[in-house]
């Protein structure tokens, strides 16, 4: 099937304009059909639904555009193609699409740690090959913004893929314990658990 997505937005934030919608719909259901049956409307709408989600999950997981760029593709890809198993039943697709975005981040992890020990210089590197240019006005906002996306990059994989599911992705507990294969309780305490590092982290009273 024939597609062409649209630009994507780059610049990952933490605001109430990324919320959206937790629930799937039947209306949504519907037109991934068509999408899927090659609706190329249907397709370009899904896209621009969910794109900037997904790709600001991959970006706060590898921390490199070109990657999360990547990751992105791939999830609708994977989803457009027909190589999907989507069922509203189980969650949104927002949730469902977060779920391949994760596998496809770890893959994309696992390839680079071949070569590579220390994924804090992953990060490090990537965060720097990929800043932005931006002006004077707007850098002191963007550092303070850049402290906190490396900080939540450095936490425990456990910890920071229920944070950035639950905080920045607006997934609820229950869709976050399914996409990383925990109980409810248990993503709950790791959320808890995941703020206080991160707060330590901040405070530079962490390493």
């Amino acid at each position: 099937m024939a597609f062409d997505p649209p630009a994507c937005e780059k610049m990952p934030a933490f605001d109430a304009a990324a919320r959206r919608s937790a629930g799937g719909t039947s209306d949504e259901t519907q037109e991934l059909q068509r999408a899927i049956s090659g609706d190329a409307a249907a397709a370009s709408a899904i896209f621009r639904r969910h794109h900037g989600a997904i790709y600001r999950f991959a970006w706060l997981i590898t921390g490199s555009e070109t990657q999360a760029d990547d990751v992105t593709q791939d999830v609708f890809v994977e989803l457009l193609c027909g190589r999907s198993n989507y069922r509203p039943a189980y969650g949104s697709l927002a949730a469902y699409l977060c779920g391949i975005a994760r596998h496809c981040c770890y893959r994309t992890v696992d390839r680079r740690m071949q070569s590579v020990d220390d994924w804090d210089v992953v990060v490090e590197t990537h965060a720097q090959h990929d800043a932005p240019s931006l002006p004077l006005d707007q850098l002191e906002r963007s550092r303070s913004m850049e402290t906190l996306y490396s900080a939540i990059r450095k936490l425990p994989p456990p910890f920071r893929d229920v944070l950035v599911l639950v905080e920045p992705q607006q997934l609820s507990y229950a869709e976050t314990a399914a996409i990383t294969g925990i109980e409810l309780g248990t993503a709950r305490s790791r959320l808890s658990r995941a703020k206080d590092r991160l707060v330590q982290m901040l405070n530079g009273t962490t390493e």
